[in-house]
């Protein structure tokens, strides 16, 4: 684990202490709770302290200890979204060292030869209230993003309201057997933030064109979609093996 990560479970353990306790605590309390397990002095976790109190997280009540302030209590779920985040993308890096790009290209590939269809049908046939849920879906999106998190699980249900949307249950079993069977919504997402592409600029362009009524436009949208999906994946690869990507599928 990193320095900069063991800093930030660290700032975050002792705020959730100051947090959970009922009365102000200090230093001689959390070296009982958090020395042992970060390897801290007591003096170390008083020097911590002290820094929170001078960021305005914690503040001291006398010899009784500190408590945390309502910008402590901000800064607390700040950490604890970035920790979740963190410890997500470690486990994809471990994931994708274990995937191989060959294995992540061809659920691709069958993602867009089902999905072009989905998008064409979508557009067609996708009542208002798809439309609206398809619109929530990227505000959500958009929130997640602006709280530089990665929207895995949105990502995928964006996708999801698509395919009801298109209302073509032999379409539908198709695509969630691939989606079911690969991780590829999460890989991929990992691997289009790590090479720098945006995450959901993609995804309303796609409900543009179904909002629109033009199967065209939603199959072509679609299609751009996953090529760039396809070629951000060749990137990562070819970045972390530092060889030319494979020719294009």
């Amino acid at each position: 684990m990193s320095p900069e990560l063991l800093e930030l479970e660290l700032e975050y353990e002792l705020l959730k202490q100051l947090h959970e306790a009922s009365t102000p605590i200090g230093a001689s309390t959390l070296v009982h709770t958090l020395g042992k397990s970060h390897n801290l002095s007591q003096a170390t976790i008083g020097r911590r302290l002290m820094e929170l109190d001078m960021d305005g997280y914690t503040v001291l009540q006398g010899r009784k200890g500190r408590v945390l302030t309502e910008e402590g209590q901000e800064r607390m779920k700040t950490l604890e979204r970035e920790l979740q985040q963190k410890n997500v993308n470690m486990r994809f890096i471990q994931m994708l060292n274990h995937s191989g790009e060959k294995a992540l290209l061809d659920v691709l590939v069958a993602r867009r030869a089902l999905e072009r269809e989905i998008a064409s049908l979508a557009a067609q046939r996708a009542t208002k209230e798809y439309i609206e849920l398809l619109k929530e879906s990227i505000t959500v999106q958009n929130r997640r993003l602006a709280d530089n998190m990665i929207p895995y699980e949105e990502d995928r249900e964006f996708h999801r309201l698509l395919a009801y949307a298109a209302q073509n249950q032999i379409l539908l079993h198709a695509v969630e057997l691939v989606w079911e069977t690969s991780r590829d919504f999460l890989e991929t997402a990992y691997i289009r933030r790590t090479v720098g592409s945006e995450l959901v600029v993609d995804h309303q362009e796609i409900l543009d064109a179904v909002a629109s009524g033009s199967p065209e436009r939603a199959e072509a949208a679609m299609v751009n979609h996953i090529n760039q999906m396809i070629e951000d994946v060749k990137r990562y690869f070819a970045m972390k093996n530092k060889i030319k990507p494979i020719d294009l599928v």
